[in-house]
């Protein structure tokens, strides 16, 4: 073979396991929404979604394993978003563009979202070990703000992983409040964001 038909046949391979990746998603969803994640066993999921419960373990490995896809998935979306961004805008713009991004999606799949997030934080390791995609957000947040730093735009008597860690909780809680009918998460995530830069007396001097 030719290195252009590799290439081609290296992509029919990635584009094949994807739609796989989202008929198990969509498969799991569907009786997740119907039945609850604990009731639902990865043979109902292989059946339907069309396939053998050996190839349901080759992609995802284990149930949990559709939870991280959602997550992956996200966060292959925010890499491409930053790799097409134009690499003279603010930082902090570039930073706002992902989490509004998220907040997004976040509105526009709430049923998958709400089993998805209710599903991980009752897990225990959620918190002590995050996941692969977490982690993926957390080092593009640092990125972002350590080049605002860089530039003169943010702070600088913070370390650029605490700014990052008070961002991401701005975006958790806008995800908290969706998930319990307290708004959308997009309105959320951008009063928070306002919240973020201004301050809470936004700039101007604390009476007393």
């Amino acid at each position: 073979l030719t290195g252009d038909e590799m290439g081609r046949k290296g992509g029919l391979r990635a584009q094949k396991e994807a739609e796989v990746k989202r008929a198990f998603f969509g498969a799991a969803m569907k009786l997740f929404q119907k039945q609850g994640v604990e009731e639902t066993s990865v043979e109902e999921i292989a059946q339907e979604a069309g396939y053998s419960r050996a190839t349901f373990f080759n992609h995802f490995g284990t149930k949990k394993g559709i939870f991280r896809y959602f997550g992956e998935s996200l966060l292959d979306r925010v890499d491409q978003i930053l790799k097409e961004a134009d690499a003279t805008q603010a930082p902090l713009e570039r930073l706002r563009t992902i989490l509004s991004f998220l907040a997004r999606e976040a509105d526009g799949n709430r049923e998958e979202l709400e089993i998805v997030f209710l599903h991980s934080v009752s897990d225990p390791e959620y918190f002590k070990n995050p996941s692969p995609a977490r982690r993926r957000l957390a080092r593009a947040v640092v990125v972002l703000v350590s080049e605002a730093q860089e530039r003169g735009h943010a702070r600088t008597d913070m370390p650029a992983e605490e700014i990052a860690f008070h961002l991401l909780s701005l975006y958790n809680t806008a995800v908290f409040a969706m998930v319990g009918g307290l708004g959308d998460a997009e309105a959320t995530m951008e009063s928070a964001w306002r919240l973020f830069l201004d301050g809470v007396s936004g700039g101007d001097p604390v009476a007393g």
